[in-house]
């Protein structure tokens, strides 16, 4: 989005005032109740940046906080009576303070990782290591692109999809020159990046257009479908874009029966109740909240709701870089979440991001907290492997 264009959004937001004070924001400070660590407040911020250059605040370290702080879940223009688009103009603001050189150290970090290795956690393996097969199988006309946690951190996400593809005969591959989506540049500010560090991997597949790429990221199927359109004009045309939620909705019976083994799946391997958790990328930045329920219902998974859900979810508090800069905060806002799983009654959270899954595993190992988290694609295979 061009400045002026977000210029005109800042007025409007502005000129209205009618911020809800108790939205649920994953980086307001309850303690102080600062109006900078606000919605509204950030957006001041990036305006000041934005008009007057010499107040300075392009050099300031409560701006650098504030505006990073934001995991860019998107509640905010969610719950905004006047449908700003707050991401947007906080994404600009993170862009002018990383030009003049004032971002998170984390950050930097992060970025020489995909500069030097292809993701931003600094593993030196190959992408497709688990996996070669894949990468040589250049006639499938279906991309799966697994993402960079689902490849280092959460292994099993990735492991289990292929399965299912290959339980529903889908003839797929992975890219020869796949790298990061690099949506993680782009949410903390290093938009110009992006160009650069995609190219080989879009070009692949201009060169080469299969007929889907199916995702279990939904960051990045988000960089996919809406970052490359507005910042490279990149619109992948005549290629659906799928996750994989909506890849095998229509598909699920041809796994079999798997109603029949969910009690015993319950008894024997899961802890129940089981609640669902949508994913921010997922509901409320792609509008896919329908499509794993109606799996769940289909084979007949008993879940429950969190209070918040769909589009209104509350956020696992780890996104746009705030698990690296900014652990704490992240660290606060996923035991908000998993006291009010408790508070619940469930003992089983599950979702389809292969960050929230990390984010939430990381956090109930630490605290000891008797709750497991499970991927649906996982619960899948487990039903299938009881057949």
């Amino acid at each position: 989005m061009r400045e002026n264009q977000i210029l005109g959004i800042i007025w409007k937001c502005n000129l209205c005032g009618f911020c809800p004070k108790d939205l649920e924001c994953p980086g307001y400070n309850d303690d102080t109740r600062w109006e900078s660590s606000f919605a509204r407040g950030k957006v001041s911020i990036v305006h000041a940046m934005m008009q007057d250059p010499e107040l300075g605040f392009q050099k300031s370290k409560i701006a650098k906080e504030r505006l990073f702080s934001c995991t860019g879940c998107g509640h905010c223009e969610y719950i905004c009576p006047s449908g700003v688009d707050v991401p947007s103009i906080i994404y600009l603001g993170k862009k002018k303070l990383v030009d003049a050189q004032n971002y998170p150290e984390e950050h930097k970090e992060l970025l020489e990782n995909i500069k030097k290795f292809g993701n931003p956690l600094g593993e030196k393996q190959p992408r497709d290591s688990s996996w070669p097969d894949l990468r040589t199988n250049i006639n499938a006309g279906t991309i799966y692109y697994p993402g960079c946690m689902a490849i280092y951190r959460m292994p099993e996400i990735a492991r289990d999809t292929i399965e299912l593809f290959e339980k529903l005969g889908e003839n797929i591959k992975v890219l020869q020159r796949e790298t990061c989506c690099s949506g993680i540049l782009y949410r903390t500010g290093h938009i110009d990046l992006l160009h650069d560090l995609t190219k080989p991997m879009l070009d692949e597949i201009n060169e080469n257009p299969p007929k889907k790429i199916i995702f279990t990221c939904p960051g990045c199927l988000t960089v996919f479908k809406d970052i490359y359109k507005s910042e490279l004009r990149e619109k992948f045309e005549g290629i659906k874009l799928l996750h994989f939620t909506e890849y095998i909705i229509d598909k699920i019976s041809r796994l079999g029966d798997l109603k029949l083994k969910i009690d015993e799946l319950l008894k024997n391997k899961l802890k129940g109740p089981i609640i669902w958790h949508d994913p921010c990328h997922l509901a409320r930045g792609l509008g896919i909240y329908n499509e794993p329920r109606a799996i769940l219902d289909a084979i007949q998974v008993p879940y429950i709701e969190f209070v918040q859900n769909k589009e209104d979810s509350n956020c696992c508090g780890s996104g746009s870089g705030v698990r690296s800069a900014y652990p704490d905060l992240a660290e606060k806002t996923t035991i908000q979440r998993l006291g009010e799983v408790k508070e619940l009654g469930a003992r089983t959270i599950l979702t389809v991001c292969p960050f929230c899954e990390y984010q939430y595993k990381s956090v109930i190992e630490k605290n000891d907290y008797d709750i497991t988290v499970i991927d649906l694609n996982t619960l899948l295979i487990e039903l299938i492997s009881l057949l």
